[in-house]
């Protein structure tokens, strides 16, 4: 990528405002100032101060095509063109609340990523990722070990309320149709009657009047905060 395409502005062109010195202005930063001077930057811009007795420090006004540039353009861009640093540019930006990326910062990073040595590092953390004795090594490390409770939260907030889609859904399908497994029965609800049975009889009983699995029985006991009733023997059965 060269210079030119490095700080190419896409939304231009941007004129210098006409005005004279002593003339009334208005920054989106700063407010109402007195335009009192022109940058030498290669695009030159009024500078202004502001209006209150005694005060000296000047600024660059940011208003017009200087604005738009901040709100659409990309940093290095609006940088090398108006003679200020990316540092400057950053606070101009979170001034007119515009985000991280905007159109002209996406562009750059898109061409950015087509360069050759991005695509060739790109290829080389592929094949570095897909090593087997990478991949052995890191399992071998993380063998035993449970995430931490706070990747477990992240993971399932980023999953939460999220769907399949059509694509994925039909793979996942002819997948199951292959090994020939089958959707598991849908559960009915415990009804109030069935609960009375659970308080007052011994497992296996309420197993074989409510046509449940004992297994189902047992944990219901202990969703109705009660104990199990069960010897080590059936736990080990169960």
């Amino acid at each position: 990528m060269s210079n030119d395409d490095r700080f190419k502005l896409l939304f231009g062109p941007y004129k210098t405002p006409i005005f004279k010195y002593g003339d009334d202005g208005f920054c989106e930063l700063h407010g109402s100032a007195i335009l009192c001077g022109l940058t030498d930057a290669r695009i030159p811009w009024p500078t202004g101060k502001k209006r209150v007795k005694g005060s000296r420090a000047r600024f660059i006004v940011v208003c017009g095509g200087l604005a738009e540039a901040v709100r659409r353009e990309s940093a290095q861009a609006v940088a090398y063109w108006w003679g200020v640093t990316p540092d400057t540019v950053t606070r101009w930006r979170k001034a007119l609340r515009v985000g991280a990326v905007n159109e002209g910062t996406h562009r750059l990073r898109h061409d950015y990523w087509e360069e050759p040595w991005v695509l060739a590092a790109r290829q080389t953390a592929l094949e570095k990722a897909n090593d087997p004795a990478r991949c052995a090594k890191i399992a071998r490390a993380r063998t035993g070990e449970r995430r931490p409770p706070h990747v477990v939260e992240a993971i399932a907030a980023a999953h939460r309320g999220t769907r399949h889609s059509e694509e994925t859904r039909r793979k996942m399908s002819e997948a199951h149709k292959r090994r020939g497994t089958r959707p598991p029965k849908a559960v009915s609800p415990w009804t109030e009657q069935e609960d009375a049975l659970v308080r007052t009889l011994p497992g296996k009983e309420v197993a074989k009047r409510t046509e449940r699995k004992l297994r189902a029985v047992y944990d219901r006991r202990r969703a109705l905060g009660m104990p199990d009733g069960r010897t080590k023997t059936e736990r080990a059965k169960v």
